[in-house]
Order: C-alpha cells, then sequence, then structure tokens
C-alpha cells in the first residue's frame, strides 16, 4: 500500500513540474508524427544518439527528424514558390543566433499558403524522409498549428497528419545548408527569393530550371534539389541528377592589398557559367564584397572543370560557387 502511494505521489509531482515549465509541456503537445498508421501498420520509435534499428530485408522505414527554430516564409502566389529561412535553436543556449543555418525551396506549390506573403516566428520542423530513401516533404508546426508540404512523387501517404490545418504539394523542391560565412535573414532571402524568381521565370517560358543553388566552396557546403532539363543550347543548372562537375584546376584568389590591409574578410557568391569545354566562360556577383569582388571573379575565371555531359553531349552549365578570403 505505501508503494503504491508512494508511486502516485512521484507521479503527481512530475506532472507539477511539466505543467510548471509551459515550454516543456508544449513540447510533448506538439505533434511527434503522422495519426494515421502507414500501410501495413508500423510503430512510432523515438530515436536518440547511440540507438539502433534493426530492419528486416525490404523494410520500408519512415524518418521524421525534428528540429526547434525560428524560421522565415516567403510565398510568391503568382509564381507558385515557397521559399523557407531557418536558424534553428543552439541546444547550448536553447535560442537561435540569428542566421540563416539552412533553407528550403518549393515550387508549384499547389494550393494557398496559409501564413501569407511574408511570416516569421518560432516553429518545429519535421523533415520527412526515408531510411536509405528519398526526401518525402517537411512538416512546420507554428502557433496556428502543423502545416505540411509533400511532393508529388510520394510522402502523402506516409506522413499526412490529420490534425494538419494545411497539407500542400509541390512538384519540385530542395533543401540545403547555408554556405559558409551564414547569412543574415535579409542576405538569404534576397539570395534565395532572387533564385526562386529567376527559376518560375525560366519554367514559364521552357528555359531549364532547379529547384534549389548549388554551393561548392572551401566548407563542403552543398545543397541538392531536382531539375527540369529542357534541352537546347542554353546552360542548364546543377540539381537534380546533374551532379556538380569535377574541379581541375583551382586558382585562389589575389588577395588585394586595400583589403588585406582593412582586414577585410569573407566570402564572395558568384553565378558562373561553364562552357562546354570545362571554362569558365562568364561570372557574375550574388553577394558582394566591394573590395573583393574583382579577385573573386578574376580567380573564378581561371578555374578548369570536367565537362558535364547530358545524353553523351557536352552541355555548358550555371552553377553558384563561393570564393573564401581569410587572413588565416
Amino acid at each position: 500500500m505505501r508503494r503504491v502511494q508512494m508511486w502516485r505521489c512521484l507521479t503527481f509531482a512530475a506532472m507539477a513540474v511539466l505543467l510548471s515549465v509551459p515550454q516543456a509541456w508544449a513540447q510533448y503537445q506538439k505533434p511527434i508524427s503522422s495519426s494515421t498508421p502507414p500501410p501495413k501498420g508500423g510503430q512510432r520509435i523515438e530515436a536518440h544518439d547511440g540507438d539502433t534499428v534493426f530492419i528486416r530485408d525490404g523494410g520500408r522505414v519512415r524518418v521524421v527528424r525534428r528540429s526547434e527554430a525560428n524560421v522565415r516564409a516567403i510565398y510568391n502566389a503568382a509564381q507558385r514558390w515557397l521559399v523557407l529561412l531557418i536558424d534553428y535553436v543552439d541546444p547550448a543556449t536553447s535560442a537561435p543566433d540569428g542566421k540563416v543555418d539552412a533553407n528550403y525551396r518549393f515550387d508549384d506549390v499547389d494550393a494557398a499558403w496559409p501564413l501569407g506573403d511574408r511570416w516569421e516566428g518560432s516553429a518545429v520542423i519535421d523533415d520527412y524522409s526515408f531510411l536509405q530513401g528519398p526526401a518525402a516533404g517537411i512538416g512546420m508546426t507554428t502557433n496556428t498549428g502543423l502545416i505540411q508540404l509533400f511532393t508529388v512523387i510520394t510522402g502523402n501517404q506516409w506522413f499526412r497528419d490529420s490534425r494538419a490545418v494545411a497539407a500542400l504539394t509541390y512538384k519540385a523542391g530542395g533543401h540545403g545548408n547555408s554556405p559558409a560565412g551564414r547569412w543574415s535573414f535579409d542576405e538569404a532571402e534576397a539570395q534565395y527569393a532572387a533564385e526562386a524568381t529567376r527559376s518560375a521565370e525560366n519554367r514559364a517560358m521552357g528555359r531549364p530550371s532547379s529547384s534549389t543553388t548549388t554551393f561548392t566552396g572551401p566548407n563542403g557546403a552543398s545543397m541538392t534539389s531536382s531539375l527540369e532539363v529542357v534541352p537546347g543550347s542554353a546552360p542548364v543548372r546543377i540539381g537534380g541528377s546533374i551532379g556538380p562537375p569535377r574541379k581541375l584546376l583551382d586558382v585562389r584568389p589575389a588577395y588585394p592589398p586595400e583589403a588585406q590591409a582593412a582586414r577585410i574578410t569573407g566570402i564572395v557568391i558568384l553565378e558562373a557559367v561553364i562552357g562546354t569545354d570545362g571554362r569558365v566562360t562568364d561570372a557574375r556577383v550574388l553577394r558582394s564584397i566591394p573590395l573583393l569582388d574583382t579577385a573573386a571573379i578574376e580567380a573564378v575565371r581561371q578555374w578548369r572543370y570536367e565537362p558535364t555531359m547530358l545524353d553523351r553531349k557536352p552541355v555548358p552549365v550555371i552553377m553558384t560557387v563561393t570564393v573564401n578570403f581569410s587572413l588565416q
């Protein structure tokens, strides 16, 4: 009898602690995964560092990777694209740091985005995918409820949550990490909104279009994306089935003396056009550091790549590259 009373006391004490900490209690109220069982049943497993999951042959495991973050959403209803900029909460400080850690972009969204043209606030991001399989979409829980975005190919059947206030699909999308140096929300918005607009205009005119930019640089930052390829003489954008070409010759930039004296550092981001022979035929600045731009362009124009092949023929490609200037 005393043991039963003791367990009751401990249970009530634990509940009191949770109720006294609103953030902790709210964590339990947020959806963990779909309330609709996947085909052929299944179970929910809360995985932690060090856990091992055994999978029988042919088993299909859905994965929900959860993160808390501050999010900015930019939605263009006319062109039907959506960009999400993610500043993850740092576990050490329990707060975001004001810099963009990652981004998502969705093209050809099929329904009205419920948060308006521009929204910013705290959210929980659920990244839907399959173990050793393709990405399926994301979930975003805000104070208005859960919003889900799924690829038109897969995801809806496995991850659809009946509690969601909105469930949208998209034809092309990508997710990538922020480039070296990390941008503010305004810097990232200028970059990715411009890229989404260009891509939508290209699709409307039947030109090559990619879902996200592919970054390459000394820190190895990279993105993955899907790609609609329209054959022709115009350069195609790197992404999806067309990977970034292998660099054969890398030329480091000459540090301008005036920038070095002023101790100006950072990363210049350029959009480069690589010809069928692997030479850089054009380069323009996307993110500028005025005293470093010319040196960055001069270096990139000397880079050489393996030609990119499409249907066994070399094609020109467009890719975004980064040039790092450091005094170390």
